[in-house]
Formats: structure tokens, sequence, C-alpha cells
């Protein structure tokens, strides 16, 4: 009983502060996995993974279920996701191209490396400083049915045992990428991105649970652009989206201002909200000074502030013990740490 009550009180008490709080958004470099040389900043992207024996990959389609042609339409969203993230970059100019070359027989295995002067060619054509290039694609769908019993009751109560049936697709595809850097004639990076995919979905007859999932191969084209995305962001510092919390409600007397600068900030005036909160760390009470604390906090890192955004995090916690500023602190201490690895990623000349 006192667990129980325990638990109600700890759920209440957490919805009572995200019901003092609102959540705004920010767009943040994040930080790429390793560091390209500074001379590249113009890639081309080119498909060098087509199997060079179209029988085989027909037969090994016959075995696993892939419709023909279904590799092909799996590279190219690779190739869309790749690109979709080297726009979201400063570091990067991507170029598609249409370039398509054989690789290994069955287009599952890296082929020797393209010859310098096939990529110094490719780079004049392009007009880019290096090449980077779908090596290997391989994608299998797989979908398995088994049954089991389920219990339930009937009209009169009575509780019986019927035979429903689960249809099971898993999903995996493996992508290598090579990044060819004719200046140096070094290969930057050579790198399996490899995702799989499980989903399931029931039915009283084996062909309705089968025809309850979702459309497999779409699910699988869809993996292959997370593939792509996903290979973006190894080589550059990618934009994405965080979420932070602030709070837009005090009490007593600090009740209206707080209100004030919520609608401030919500309206994009961070400035202007900030201008509240520091009146309020002088004027309110403990609690609410540790609020605006907290989202002086928060106001700073929006601006890029990100040193003062600690400083003001950390004071928030240790001079008010606010609670929702220690989480916080370590956020902000991986973004700032992170915006250093950034900053060495990125040339001069951006």
């Amino acid at each position: 009983m006192k667990t129980r009550l325990f638990f109600a009180l700890l759920l209440l008490s957490g919805m009572s502060l995200q019901s003092c709080m609102q959540t705004t958004s920010l767009q943040v470099l994040q930080p790429a996995d390793m560091r390209i040389p500074d001379h590249i900043g113009t890639i081309a992207t080119i498909d060098r993974s087509k199997p060079a024996s179209g029988f085989l990959n027909v037969l090994e389609g016959l075995f696993t279920g892939e419709s023909i042609g279904q590799d092909k339409r799996g590279r190219l969203k690779a190739l869309d996701g790749l690109t979709h993230s080297l726009t979201r970059t400063p570091r990067f100019q991507v170029k598609p191209t249409d370039v398509e070359l054989e690789g290994t027989n069955a287009g599952e295995n890296m082929a020797q490396p393209l010859s310098w002067s096939e990529i110094e060619t490719m780079c004049k054509i392009y007009d880019a400083d290096a090449v980077l290039a779908i090596e290997s694609y391989d994608s299998d769908v797989m979908v398995t049915t088994s049954s089991y019993l389920e219990k339930y009751k009937d009209k009169e109560g009575v509780e019986r045992t019927r035979t429903k049936y689960r249809a099971t697709a898993n999903l995996d595809v493996t992508i290598g990428w090579r990044l060819y850097d004719p200046k140096t004639k070094i290969i930057e990076d050579e790198f399996s991105v490899h995702l799989d995919e499980s989903y399931s979905a029931t039915g009283d007859q084996e062909s309705r649970a089968k025809s309850s999932l979702s459309d497999p191969v779409y699910r699988a084209f869809e993996l292959s652009y997370r593939a792509g995305q996903r290979y973006g962001m190894r080589i550059a510092p990618v934009s994405v989206n965080v979420s932070r919390s602030f709070f837009s409600k005090g009490k007593g007397l600090y009740k209206d201002k707080m209100k004030q600068a919520a609608r401030l900030a919500e309206a994009g005036n961070w400035e202007e909200a900030s201008a509240i909160w520091t009146q309020l760390l002088s004027d309110a009470d403990q609690k609410t000074a540790g609020r605006a604390a907290h989202n002086l906090a928060v106001a700073s890192e929006r601006l890029g502030r990100l040193e003062e955004a600690l400083a003001m995090a950390e004071q928030a916690w240790t001079k008010y013990g606010n609670k929702t500023s220690r989480n916080y602190i370590g956020i902000l201490n991986q973004r700032i740490n992170d915006d250093r690895r950034v900053r060495s990623q990125l040339p001069s000349r951006t």
C-alpha cells in the first residue's frame, strides 16, 4: 500500500511539474564521427554496387523473396538519404550523379577500389573534390508466420481458446561506402552501415496476419534511406532538432511576470523574456528565482552562448535547488564538448 502511494505521489509530482513547463525546439550541429580534410568541399555521389551478374541476383531474389529491381530502388533510396543529410550541413556541397557502375557479382561485397584515373575523371566532369560511392548493397526481406493459442470469453462468459496467427517481417540492410580523395590518392573512409528492423501483425488466419503487415518492401526502402542518412552523419556535422523545457508559471506576486516572459519566449523574443527572468532573480522567492535562472540558461543556449548557459544552469541548481537544472547541466556539458568537435570539423572557409 505504501509503495503504491509513493508511486502515485511521484506521478502526481511529475505531472504537476510538466504543467508548469513549456517546450521549445532548436537546431544544433551534431558532430560527425570523423574529420574529413579541409580541401574536400564538394562531393560527387555514385552507385558502384550494381551486381556484375544479373542472373545470380535474380536467383538470390527467388530464394529471399525480393522482387527484381528491389535492390536498385533501395540503392537509390540510400543515396537520397545521404543527400538529405549532406544538405543539412555547412561542411559539404553534394552533387548527386547518375553514375552506376558494376561491383562484385552479387553486389553484396566491396570490389577492389576504383582506379584514381577514374576518380579524377569523375571529379573533373562534376567539378567535385572527392567521390563518395556505394560500393556494396545487400537487403533481405523475410516474412515468417507462426501460430499460437489465445484465451477468450464467449458471449456466455465461458473461457475458451482459439488459434491465432502472427506474421513477422525481418528486414536487414547493409551498405558499404568508400570516400575517394584524388588529391592525396587516399581512400578517406571505407565503412559499412548495417540497419535491421522487425515488426509483426496478427490475424485469425495466416493470410490475414500477412496482409495486416505494412509493406515490407516499402519498409526496406525506408531502412535504406535511413542508412544513407546515417552515413552522411558519419562524415559531416549535421543539423538536428533538439527540445528544451522552460518554466512558464510562478506563484503569488510573480505569477504574471512568469506568464509574460513565457509568452515572449514562445513568440521568439528571448532577449525580452530574459530581461524579465533576470529581474526575478533578485526580486522573486527562492523557487521562482530558481525557475527564472533555469529559463535564462535555456535562453542563453538558444542564443548560442553555451558557457553562459552552463553557468546559469549551475546557479539554478546549486544556489536555488532547481532539480530540472541538475539534469540540464549534463546536457549543456555535452553540448559544449560537441560544439568544440564541430568547430574542429569545419574548415575556416565555412
